[in-house]
């Protein structure tokens, strides 16, 4: 599959292209809007989505922090740049702009969450953990009419569940992505039938567990849903992983990265006389690194010594770790961000020393 991933710039323009918000509170929409026209600041760069005014809060803001239980974590953020990265595929960003999920009502996807002994709509099992944790939508605009061409759907779904012995167990992904093609069905032909004609892309994503502070969930599977469909004509399975550095589980599945790591860690570690916390998360496609995050911890008084920190911690970058991985480097002390570091596989890199 071919895939532009949008990593740092992206994070980064997020104010100028706002994405997806249903992370916070916020009152409805209504039915009753403004035309849209272009906003003077979208055009950051080719890889970003632009947006339209006026700014139009998602559908389901302010539903996942009542709806996350404890049993698993949510990544909100690779969920949403994620979906972004999927859409790509489908709607360029040449020819769409970015609106939030308009179509898909809170109280919809309320129902979709029930069990199904409590909602005749309701997908998750009568007992045990949830299957379907949240339903996210992004919806793009045509750039020439500004009318809606195309709904992106993200299902995040857990893969925890419990046996007829209510013992909790996990599918494996392949039974996760079956579980999720089968949720799909019904989620699209209920928003089929209020959006005829519409374009439609599903990504199945599954949620980290609750343990894994650090790593987040991972797309499992991507559907499409032509304009002339009411189901998804095919699906297409992602093999997405993340690992954490240094970690046993990297050294086993991955030793060559997981030496490379070390030694960048450890000469970056003996080179400075205060303590440097490193860490890192790679993610892997198709097993293998196609972007590095590395998170260096430090207290440093002196706005020279980051700078000292970060050129030499960038020359061991370049030195160590491939060249078509993407790398971010965030440097830190408990309390604020002190320098980034970032080197594209392609174009130049770019650091950045934070100012008090």
């Amino acid at each position: 599959m071919k895939t532009r991933w949008l990593r740092f710039g992206l994070a980064a323009g997020l104010a100028v292209i706002t994405t997806a918000c249903s992370l916070w509170p916020g009152k409805e929409e209504t039915k009753e809007t403004p035309t849209p026209t272009i906003s003077p600041v979208i055009e950051v760069s080719e890889n970003y989505y632009g947006s339209v005014p006026p700014y139009r809060q998602n559908q389901t803001r302010g539903m996942l922090s009542r709806l996350t239980p404890s049993s698993y974590r949510m990544d909100f953020s690779h969920l949403e740049l994620g979906l972004m990265e999927i859409a790509q595929e489908t709607f360029s960003n040449e020819d769409f702009y970015f609106q939030e999920g308009q179509q898909i009502k809170k109280e919809q996807v309320t129902a979709w969450l029930s069990r199904a002994k409590d909602d005749p709509a309701g997908i998750n099992p009568d007992q045990g953990p949830s299957l379907l944790v949240h339903v996210l939508e992004h919806d793009y605009l045509e750039k020439e009419t500004r009318k809606l061409s195309g709904i992106v759907l993200g299902l995040s779904l857990s893969p925890v569940y419990e046996d007829a012995s209510g013992q909790q167990k996990k599918y494996t992904v392949e039974e996760l992505r079956t579980k999720g093609q089968q949720i799909a069905a019904r989620i699209v032909q209920t928003v089929r039938a209020e959006n005829q004609q519409i374009p439609m892309v599903v990504a199945l994503y599954q949620v980290p567990d609750r343990n894994s502070t650090m790593i987040p969930g991972n797309f499992i599977s991507t559907g499409t849903v032509n304009a002339s469909d009411s189901s998804v004509s095919k699906w297409q399975p992602i093999d997405e992983k993340y690992y954490l550095f240094p970690s046993t589980e990297v050294e086993k599945d991955q030793p060559q990265i997981s030496l490379q790591f070390d030694k960048l860690m450890k000469q970056i570690q003996s080179f400075f006389q205060e303590y440097v916390g490193i860490t890192g998360t790679g993610r892997f496609m198709g097993g293998k690194m196609t972007e590095l995050t590395i998170t260096a911890t430090a207290e440093y008084d002196s706005r020279t010594e980051v700078l000292q920190f970060t050129q030499f911690a960038a020359s061991l970058i370049n030195q160590l770790i491939d060249k078509d991985v993407h790398v971010n480097l965030y440097v830190q002390s408990i309390n604020q961000p002190l320098s980034i570091y970032v080197r594209p596989p392609e174009g130049e890199p770019y650091m950045h020393i934070y100012r008090k």
